[in-house]
């Protein structure tokens, strides 16, 4: 029975990974995300149902518009097919391991879906659209109020605050510090950079965008996810630099941002294993 509902949410991730491919296309361009419906860029020609099944019709089509020929980018695919795992791990999360709540794994799925649209459109066009980031600090802080759960009572750095408040506020509150911690501590990592390196290190997106994870996860789960984030730029940065020899080349920031939640969301409790094995290692060396 279970491995109905993970093939359920594969298919609704995959759905949703088809809108994601609408924005991803539309929404740096300035167009709706609802008018006109699906269509292919080159030709205009609207697409029928069998050819927007998202996943199949593309491997059906072989890449190919069915009207004009023109190659279709295999990001649709790979947005599709993405979406449809995140969501196969989120309900694993959710009734497989139960690391997850009811609440939580709407919040992760919220997020999941709004990082990879607002990643490959940072990857394509340099930018983070506000239409993306700004919507989902308010949905965030409303998740917070509706649903305290998904902040820890516990927080050592709000205990006291939880303790004296109503449950509600509590979580608002948790939300709107995590949006604060989020977008200030990217914010200033940008001051410092461009000091430093005499040119802009961070886009205003890339706050926005952690502003964001922080109003929904809360400051602790941000933190580690930007520090990680920091690790796998840092990582592919000197990979580029150094193996592809692209000097020079503009590296946007927000997938690897996006890569850092995902894995604390994912992995939170393997990463703080990781980071006290290395923690004794330096210790002890």
């Amino acid at each position: 029975m279970i491995w109905l509902i993970y093939i359920f949410s594969f298919m609704i991730g995959a759905v949703v990974g088809s809108f994601l491919n609408v924005c991803i296309y539309r929404l740096p361009r300035e167009m709706s995300v609802v008018n006109p419906p699906s269509h292919c860029p080159s030709c205009g020609q609207g697409l029928a149902w069998y050819d927007n099944v998202p996943v199949i019709s593309f491997l059906l089509l072989g890449g190919q518009c069915r009207h004009c020929g023109v190659s279709i980018s295999a990001r649709y695919a790979l947005v599709e097919l993405m979406t449809g795992l995140l969501f196969v791990a989120t309900v694993h999360c959710l009734v497989g391991v139960r690391a997850f709540g009811p609440a939580e794994a709407g919040v992760v799925l919220i997020v999941v879906s709004a990082l990879l649209a607002g990643s490959f459109i940072d990857i394509e066009r340099q930018i983070i659209p506000d239409e993306i980031t700004l919507p989902g600090i308010a949905a965030g802080c409303l998740a917070g109020l509706i649903f305290p759960q998904i902040h820890d009572v516990a927080d050592p750095l709000l205990g006291a605050i939880g303790a004296a408040v109503p449950h509600h506020a509590f979580g608002l509150i948790a939300s709107a510090v995590g949006a604060v911690v989020g977008g200030g501590f990217i914010y200033l990592t940008g001051v410092v950079g461009k000091m430093i390196f005499r040119k802009e290190a961070m886009g205003l997106g890339d706050v926005k965008l952690m502003a964001m994870v922080g109003a929904f996860l809360g400051w602790r789960a941000t933190l580690m996810s930007i520090f990680l984030g920091c690790f796998f730029g840092a990582l592919i940065g000197v990979f580029i630099v150094f193996v592809l020899r692209r000097r020079g080349s503009r590296i946007p920031f927000g997938p690897y941002l996006s890569l850092g939640v995902v894995s604390i969301i994912f992995f939170q409790p393997q990463v703080i294993n990781a980071l006290r094995w290395w923690q004794g290692l330096v210790a002890g060396g």
